[in-house]
């Protein structure tokens, strides 16, 4: 999941630098696996979500209207494999290595920014507060026209062995602000992270997410994200819920199989030499004949899984790419509409470049099941306006309400078990799970953004800049 969160006017607490983080950064829960809780847990989702396939193709061959019943099943079917394969499958990989000591590789971590003067200090300070102490930090301003990089060179005085600075005059875009910090005689380390401005990691993230790469085949990891002003207003809750079983689960599952399709802008790294040979095509991309700059960090991704061997080398080397569960990282959401609609347009271009990028080797290169799921996912991403409109609006106004009910109880039953997912992952949280319910609703409208994103490709700002 890429970032880039507008600035408009940020919050008067940030101005309190330290104070709100410390509010807003709950303790991180890491999740023992082998709970005997959360393995009942799973158990119960699995078993729902086979109980409504079972429902689902009654409905559809005897009941409702094929279009829509086939598309709720197909949907259904996926989502269930996704909760299947990371309950049953997914095994976070930096525990498979802890307590070895043996690779402490140097570690380059890379916080580009614009006009982030308020945020950047608690990016940094997350960075510097690494238990991972093997680490360099380097500072890209992006062309600001506010006090970003004053904010930057004040922490290079601070810490002048481990931060370094790199002051661009004018901005050139995300992608080659971190081409130039890493072509940079600064960025030494054999691993490249990747933090946004707007995201505080967690002390052990970095620790945690090196210890996967023991692993010689792994060639990116992704860290777990969640709201770092989840308790701002309600579209801050929705987003903090949705965010964490987008990870959990989505990510999980990928991660089963070594091929996480995006590793997400807040906390990622890369295998230095995994993403050299493909830096200058990554930074330098064009879609449509103009510089394309969304989805940098799905784009990335998408090259070490397999994009280098097949648009650049032939005989590059495929990679795996996991989700580190336990590296925990907490980001600012949108916490406006605005924003939050200007993000998901945004994300919605990069999943069409990217896609359309990825579609003719995934096949190639992944297993079977985790191709079908992929294909699966994007064409029914691309019906699901219609078949929204379909179930909710033309059914009813045909007299047949039934077919809505139906659909509706069918979304609000997922999102339910998201929900309870949560729950039993976050008791900590008390009621905090059931704004994911409400996800349910606020998806449907936003589904119709992509053909929107679609249309106006073109344009490509960073829309929340």
């Amino acid at each position: 999941m890429e970032k880039m969160i507008s600035d408009e006017s940020h919050d008067l607490n940030f101005k309190l630098n330290g104070d709100y983080v410390m509010q807003t950064m709950h303790k991180p829960t890491y999740v023992d696996r082998s709970n005997r809780k959360l393995k009942l847990a799973g158990g119960f989702v699995i078993s729902a979500f086979f109980i409504l396939l079972s429902v689902k193709i009654f409905l559809l061959i005897f009941v409702i209207d094929p279009f829509v019943g086939m598309y709720g099943f197909i949907s259904t079917f996926l989502i269930a494999m996704g909760f299947f394969f990371t309950f049953t499958r997914y095994k976070d990989p930096s525990l498979r290595y802890s307590g070895q000591t043996g690779y402490s590789p140097l570690v380059s971590i890379i916080i580009p920014a614009k006009n982030d003067g308020i945020l950047i200090r608690d990016s940094i300070e997350g960075a510097i507060r690494s238990s991972y102490r093997k680490i360099n930090i380097i500072l890209v301003n992006d062309g600001s026209t506010d006090d970003t990089g004053s904010v930057m060179a004040e922490f290079q005085r601070q810490h002048p062995e481990t931060i370094k600075v790199v002051q661009l005059s004018q901005n050139v875009g995300k992608r080659k602000a971190i081409l130039t910090a890493i072509k940079s005689e600064k960025a030494i380390g054999d691993i490249i992270v990747l933090i946004d401005s707007d995201s505080v990691v967690e002390s052990d993230a970095i620790e945690r997410i090196v210890q996967c790469f023991n692993d010689p085949d792994i060639g990116a990891v992704t860290a777990h994200g969640n709201a770092l002003n989840r308790d701002e207003n309600v579209l801050t809750k929705m987003q903090d819920t949705w965010y964490d079983g987008s990870f959990f689960v989505i990510k999980g599952m990928e991660s089963s199989f070594n091929s996480v399709t995006c590793c997400s802008g807040i906390l990622s790294a890369y295998r230095k030499e995994a993403i050299w040979p493909c830096l200058e095509h990554w930074a330098n991309d064009k879609f449509l004949g103009k510089e394309f700059r969304p989805g940098d960090d799905r784009h990335l991704t998408a090259y070490v899984f397999g994009g280098t061997k097949h648009h650049i080398d032939n005989n590059a080397r495929k990679w795996k790419v996991v989700y580190c569960e336990s590296a925990r990282v907490k980001t600012r959401v949108p916490s406006n509409l605005k924003g939050f609609v200007l993000q998901q347009i945004r994300w919605k271009k990069s999943w069409v470049r990217v896609f359309l990028f990825v579609a003719p080797f995934f096949f190639k290169d992944r297993s079977p099941i985790m191709s079908l799921v992929y294909y699966l996912q994007m064409t029914l991403s691309m019906a699901s306006p219609f078949v929204s409109f379909r179930a909710i609006i033309l059914m009813p106004l045909n007299g047949h309400w039934e077919f809505s009910i139906v659909y509706i109880m069918g979304l609000t039953f997922i999102s339910l078990m998201y929900a309870f997912t949560y729950k039993v992952r976050h008791p900590e949280t008390k009621n905090l799970w059931l704004y994911r319910i409400l996800v349910t609703p606020m998806g449907i409208g936003m589904s119709w953004l992509l053909y929107y994103a679609i249309l106006t490709i073109r344009k490509t700002s960073w829309l929340t800049r």
